[in-house]
């Protein structure tokens, strides 16, 4: 069971302090925090106390912080968002959990299923939630694309296809080319498309086939995957960071029809849902513009506040870790 943190009593807010001055966390938690009410983002941890200082003048954050300890130890700070390169996720997370703090963490979780499982167990041991920050999952368009496959609208499903491509500067230091630090398309991109077709079909899918192209830094620019369903349905993933261009989809066929959903990942920068069933015209359905980091904040802060459960935690986050595992592991055995 989780327990609930102490709460700082000299405010009304929820206190949220960010594990590293990061680029995702100001639109995953700075800007959803000004959406969301009953949060705060309180401080900023950097490892140099001169970068934290920047970004907290940068971004109007009251306090700033030399080293990832002194926060998490912090009596006024309620909870921690982790925006660390993902080969310490599991590290820091664990170790807010065990200093009485709730724990948001950036995707991808962890970089194999061990470290999941030491999360879970910090979890068990602690009561303190660590959850997933798989964004797209709260948004109401992703509860449309669940009612709709899961709930037999397409018949019998036969295929799930799901796509994301982007073009992303290869920086000096940039963690995203560099595999040791969780970089690649795989973990970076392929989370969400592997999460989408199990989120979507409600099932564990199982690797068939899979290939990659690699970076000399080791991690994978692109990354392909044919996988089965134990429904007997097929499914797919591909995902490439420097295609030229960016792209999120995600196609479900059946025996009644077809689903078709362009940008399940980031519904607020333009989006739509298209239901092709047979013999009836298309029809498309278009979506709330709010962020869905936005409603990721806002089921954080009830399952801290209030034990409402997410689904983005525990043995969920374990499954996709595994997939992802077996998907690397399939495409190397080539």
């Amino acid at each position: 069971m989780m327990r609930k943190p102490r709460v700082a009593s000299n405010s009304e807010n929820l206190r949220i302090g960010i594990l590293g001055a990061a680029r995702v966390a100001t639109y995953a938690m700075i800007e959803a925090a000004r959406d969301v009410g009953g949060v705060e983002v309180a401080a900023i941890a950097s490892r140099s106390l001169t970068k934290a200082q920047e970004y907290a003048a940068a971004h109007g954050i009251a306090r700033s912080v030399e080293g990832y300890e002194a926060l998490i130890r912090d009596p006024d700070i309620d909870a921690v968002y982790v925006a660390l390169p993902p080969d310490v996720h599991a590290h820091w997370s664990i170790a807010a959990a065990e200093a009485g703090k709730p724990v948001l963490c950036e995707k991808p979780f962890t970089l194999d299923p061990l470290q999941v499982e030491a999360i879970i167990a910090a979890e068990a041991r602690t009561g303190m939630l660590i959850m997933e920050a798989q964004h797209s999952h709260y948004h109401p368009m992703a509860a449309r694309m669940r009612d709709i496959v899961r709930g037999g609208m397409l018949g019998e499903l036969h295929h799930i296809e799901a796509l994301f491509e982007a073009d992303l500067d290869e920086s000096p230091g940039e963690h995203r080319f560099i595999e040791a630090m969780g970089g690649g398309a795989l973990w970076d991109l392929g989370v969400y498309t592997a999460y989408w077709i199990r989120s979507m079909s409600g099932a564990e899918p199982v690797v068939l086939s899979a290939c990659e192209t690699r970076h000399a830094g080791g991690a994978d620019l692109a990354t392909s995957a044919q996988m089965q369903l134990p429904c007997g349905a097929s499914a797919s993933l591909s995902c490439n960071m420097q295609a030229g261009g960016v792209a999120a989809r995600l196609i479900a066929r059946g025996s009644n029809g077809t689903l078709t959903v362009n940008n399940p990942l980031n519904p607020q920068k333009g989006h739509s849902l298209i239901l092709e069933l047979n013999g009836q015209d298309a029809v498309t359905e278009q979506f709330t513009m709010r962020p869905t980091f936005s409603y990721q904040l806002e089921a954080f802060r009830d399952a801290v506040l209030h034990g409402n459960p997410v689904a983005t935690r525990g043995e969920d986050s374990l499954k996709t870790i595994q997939l992802l595992d077996a998907i690397r592991a399939k495409a190397r055995a080539q």
